[in-house]
């Protein structure tokens, strides 16, 4: 309910206030005033064109019950046999820059298996010859499983803990075949 104002207490005159009146006649009250406010759209995580067919291949090198030799110790190398023993030294020593960079922090081995396949699917596509994957420290799950994975899978020539510079015990870098 409206209450009436009088005129007398705002101020008007009443010639101003007649005037108003005429000028306002005819005029309908509006049926909705309210609008909601429309959401701007989300951004969506942009997807890389990955068909699960490609998935598949791609996951085919890896498997979970493998347990490749490697030597005990703090830092890991693993050069594939018939390869040149020196490449592990020369990941160690920084002579090879990775290209790429991929971060499995926080991810489940499912995750951290398939962003690692997407990784060396995606360097074999780019002509990459070398790839920074850290795993972190951590519970050490990733870091015992990431190595398995990578001595399975033919594209990889050579691995070795990285440099301090890309992540020292929570990294390794790769070296990887290249199509000449």
């Amino acid at each position: 309910m409206q209450k009436k104002v009088s005129v007398a207490s705002t101020g008007i005159s009443a010639e101003d206030s007649q005037l108003f009146r005429q000028s306002i006649t005819g005029a309908r009250p509006i049926a909705q005033d309210k609008i909601p406010p429309v959401a701007p759209p989300r951004k969506k995580k942009r997807r890389t064109d990955v068909s699960s067919k490609q998935l598949d291949e791609n996951l085919f090198w890896f498997s979970d019950e493998f347990e490749g030799y490697l030597p005990q110790g703090t830092s890991l190398s693993w050069v594939q046999s018939g390869d040149d023993p020196h490449l592990a030294g020369r990941l160690r020593r920084g002579e090879v820059q990775p290209a790429v960079v991929l971060d499995l922090h926080g991810m489940t081995t499912q995750q951290a298996k398939i962003e690692l396949a997407g990784l060396l699917a995606y360097c074999e596509k780019q002509q990459f010859n070398c790839a920074c994957v850290v795993h972190g420290k951590g519970l050490g799950i990733l870091a015992k499983k990431v190595p398995n994975w990578l001595i399975q899978h033919p594209n990889v020539r050579a691995f070795h803990t990285a440099p301090k510079s890309w992540g020292k015990h929570g990294a390794l870098l790769l070296l990887l075949k290249t199509a000449s």
